[in-house]
C-alpha cells in the first residue's frame, strides 16, 4: 500500500484552546469512549480518545491540554464493511495546571495535518514518524487529473486536460533490498506549476527532500494517507543544512496562521 503510516505524533497545543465537551462512544462496536472537545471557543469539536482512567464526569467548558498524542487509522462505524478507516487521536489529556509537557521536543513537529480541497491545517504533526526525508529515492513522476461531477477528465477551453497536482512516487532506500516489504513506496503531490518546474532534469534514482509537508488522511483501500509538498530540494542542496529546519520554519508558520 502508498503511503501506509502506523500513526504520526501531533502536537496538542497546536490544535488551539481546548475544552471538554461530554462524553461519545465511537469504533466498530460504539465501545470506546472518547473526549469530545471544543477548540478555540468555537462550536469546531475534536475527538479525542484520552488515557486510561480520565475522568469523564468533569464539567463542560473546563480547560484541557493535550499531550504526546498521535493520529492514528481507527474503524469507521458507519462504513466499516467497506473497510474504510478514518483519522482517530489519541492522547493525555490534562487540567492546565499540571506541569507535563510533549516527551518530543517542539522541533520535531516539523508538518502539519490538513483536511479538505482547500487544505485546512489542524495541528502540527511529525513527518519522521512516516518516513525519513533525506531517504528518498525517485522513480516515477504521474499527473493526476481534475474529474468533473460525472467522473469524467476536465479539460480546458483548448480540450487539454486539466491537471490537478503531480505524484512524485519514491523508494525509500533504506528498505529498497526489502523485497517482502510491500508498504515502503511514498507518493508526494506537488501543484502543477511547481512540479513543471522540477521536472526538468530529473531522472530515476535522483535523491530529493520534501519541504513543506502537508499529511491528510485519505483510509481508503489504496493508502492511508495523502501528502503533499510545497517543493522538493535535491539532497546534496541539503547537506550542509540541519535536517529539516527550512521545512519546520514554513510549516510553524503554517500552522501558527491557522490558529489565528
Amino acid at each position: 500500500m502508498v503511503n501506509k503510516f502506523g500513526s504520526l505524533s501531533l502536537q496538542g497545543k497546536s490544535i488551539g484552546s481546548l475544552t471538554f465537551a461530554g462524553r461519545n462512544l465511537v469504533g466498530a462496536n460504539a465501545d470506546v469512549a472518547v473526549a469530545m472537545l471544543n477548540v478555540n471557543n468555537t462550536l469546531n469539536t475534536e475527538n479525542v480518545t484520552p488515557q486510561a482512567g480520565f475522568d469523564f464526569s468533569i464539567a463542560f467548558g473546563t480547560p484541557l491540554k493535550l499531550i504526546d498524542a498521535k493520529i492514528i487509522a481507527g474503524t469507521a462505524r458507519s462504513n466499516q464493511r467497506s473497510g474504510a478507516r478514518v483519522a482517530t487521536k489519541t492522547g493525555t489529556l490534562l487540567p492546565m495546571s499540571d506541569a507535563k509537557t510533549d516527551t518530543l521536543p517542539e522541533e520535531e513537529y516539523d508538518a502539519v495535518f490538513v483536511s479538505g480541497k482547500d487544505k485546512t491545517v489542524h495541528g502540527r504533526v511529525r513527518s519522521a514518524d512516516a518516513f525519513d526525508s533525506h531517504d528518498l529515492v525517485l522513480f516515477r513522476v504521474t499527473p493526476n487529473y481534475k474529474t468533473d461531477n460525472r467522473g469524467e477528465v476536465a479539460r480546458d477551453d483548448y480540450a487539454e486536460p486539466i491537471i490537478s497536482n503531480y505524484q512524485f512516487n519514491f523508494i525509500q532506500q533504506s528498505k529498497s533490498g526489502d523485497v517482502g516489504n510491500d508498504d515502503n513506496i511514498v507518493r508526494i503531490l506537488v501543484d502543477p506549476a511547481e512540479s513543471e518546474r522540477l521536472q526538468a532534469g530529473l531522472k530515476p534514482g535522483d535523491k530529493l527532500v520534501p519541504q513543506g509537508l502537508k499529511f491528510a488522511f485519505a483510509g481508503n483501500d489504496a493508502t492511508d494517507w495523502t501528502v503533499y509538498a510545497d517543493t522538493l530540494v535535491p539532497l546534496d542542496e541539503k547537506a550542509t543544512e540541519k535536517p529539516a529546519s527550512n521545512q519546520n520554519k514554513a510549516t510553524t508558520n503554517q500552522a501558527d496562521k491557522a490558529k489565528g
